[in-house]
């Protein structure tokens, strides 16, 4: 019973020490291994060369807009209370323009109709459909509809000059202050390129009457793979972060939740020559972003300001009127246009229209992203994950980042404390590694090096400590009264030069 007693308190200690004592942690999807975060650490690069350097820093106009986009089919319902809780419950509903592409068959409830009904009822004292001008619907026959990805690309394409987007299902329900909180999210990452990105909680009970969040302490994050029917990499679902209390670092992104500055968007546009593209696209858009410059983070506990509403939809893309001939063939070759562009082997026939166009960005190669979201297409693609701590990595090629940026940015070594190169900061960044796997890439990032700094304080540090030891010996001579400090001082008198008036 004793020896019970002692394996029970010792899994109970383990439990606590993984997230009882207020450190963060993640439990991956589908085991019971918890692994330690640090978010402190998620942007000092793993290799020592260049642990200086860090992402450009994140900027917020004064004034700005955000497109918040949605791809929507034969979903009005659900579709016009992600409008409504979005506007009801912002801070700043002015700044909202909302991007719909909606799907329907004749006869459907639309997005926009079942939103202003909602709207009449909550603001009877306004006449017409409060915000409706800031909604811009883009119709389409559900009979032409052929996947998420070709939906994407057509919601994209209603993106104006707003400074920062939002994708998100039509099936989402926002809670108070969400406009508010997601940019101070966003911001304090402190990352121009940063994506925030993850498959929200179902609702559960995690919204108050009044709309206020009522958040989980376990929040989710993306970091397992495995192999999809299609034989192409697919997201298994989101593992638990614990004390999540900063945005975490990530290797994956979630089409169910996707916030950043609009250059994303623009800059990785997703690829419409992808019909019935269901597993692999949301890795292959990880990829996009990371090549390009981006990275991608889950939100924190403070951030998880939107839920889905996993009611019953009434319809789905999947069974859209197409002929089965024609969509097989057209799902070939999108399954073989990804695995060109990922460089798997295929057979048959593939659609390499516009291959360049949508190719992987410049600033860090392919193979960099796969090790450093540790992933391999050996096996069933699930033999390693991305979940423990990562580190970001520096740019192999710049130029891409510093012209998204512009004002001049580059990308430097800067001066840092020596707590972040020394000791306990940099013991953890190689540990972590260790421990997680997560890798340094394998090309070097060019970087434009100012003066070098460690060496000048090298140096000057040498001379400082240098010259204070030679104060505190005088001093310790001086006042002593042992008798080797008394024959020092003899021995300097003695030898020191007689100065005198005469």
């Amino acid at each position: 019973m004793k020896h019970l007693r002692s394996l029970g308190l010792t899994l109970l200690l383990g439990a606590v020490g993984a997230y009882g004592d207020g450190k963060p942690a993640i439990n991956v999807l589908g085991t019971t291994t918890y692994l330690d975060l640090d978010p402190s650490v998620q942007h000092i690069p793993l290799d020592p060369h260049y642990k200086s350097l860090r992402p450009p820093a994140a900027k917020i106009p004064s004034t700005f807009e955000i497109h918040v986009g949605s791809s929507v089919f034969r979903d009005g319902v659900r579709c016009g209370k992600t409008l409504f809780t979005a506007l009801q419950r912002a801070v700043n509903p002015g700044r909202l323009r909302f991007g719909i592409l909606e799907q329907l068959v004749e006869g459907d409830p639309s997005c926009l109709d079942e939103y202003c009904k909602l709207a009449l009822a909550q603001w009877p004292d306004y006449t017409g459909c409060r915000y409706k001008v800031q909604i811009q619907v883009t119709p389409r026959p559900a009979a032409e509809a052929s996947g998420c990805t070709t939906a994407r690309h057509q919601q994209q394409e209603m993106i104006g000059d707003e400074e920062f987007c939002l994708q998100v299902d039509g099936h989402s329900i926002f809670t108070n202050r969400w406009d508010e909180i997601m940019l101070d999210e966003w911001k304090r990452i402190n990352n121009e390129m940063a994506v925030l990105s993850v498959y929200p909680h179902d609702i559960h009970d995690f919204v108050k009457e009044n709309g206020d969040n009522n958040a989980p302490d376990w929040i989710p994050h993306l970091c397992t793979t495995i192999k999809g029917g299609n034989g192409l990499t697919r997201i298994v679902g989101a593992s638990i972060k614990r004390n999540a209390n900063f945005p975490q670092l990530s290797a994956l992104w979630g089409g169910g939740l996707s916030f950043s500055k609009c250059h994303a968007e623009r800059n990785v546009p997703v690829d419409s020559h992808t019909p019935w593209l269901w597993d692999g696209e949301e890795f292959l858009r990880s990829a996009d972003y990371w090549t390009h410059g981006y990275d991608l983070y889950s939100p924190s506990k403070i951030g998880n300001v939107l839920y889905h509403n996993y009611s019953k939809k009434p319809a789905s893309f999947w069974e859209s009127p197409v002929d089965p001939a024609v969509k097989a063939l057209d799902s070939e070759m999108t399954h073989n246009r990804v695995r060109l562009r990922v460089g798997l082997g295929f057979k048959g026939p593939v659609d390499a229209f516009e291959l360049d166009k949508y190719k992987f960005g410049t600033a860090r190669s392919f193979q960099q992203f796969m090790t450093f979201a540790n992933m391999s297409f050996d096996g069933f693609m699930n033999e390693s994950n991305s979940c423990g701590q990562l580190h970001w990595v520096p740019y192999s090629n710049a130029s891409e980042v510093e012209e998204i940026v512009g004002d001049g940015w580059k990308m430097q070594m800067v001066e840092m404390g020596d707590e972040e190169v020394e000791g306990v900061v940099r013991q953890q960044a190689i540990s972590a590694h260790e421990k997680n796997g997560a890798g340094f890439g394998d090309e070097k990032p060019v970087v434009r090096p100012r003066v070098p700094l460690t060496e000048r304080r090298t140096r000057s540090n040498a001379s400082a400590w240098g010259l204070l030891a030679v104060v505190l010996t005088a001093l310790f001579v001086t006042l002593s009264n042992d008798s080797m400090s008394r024959a020092i001082r003899q021995s300097c008198i003695a030898k020191a030069p007689h100065l005198s008036h005469d």
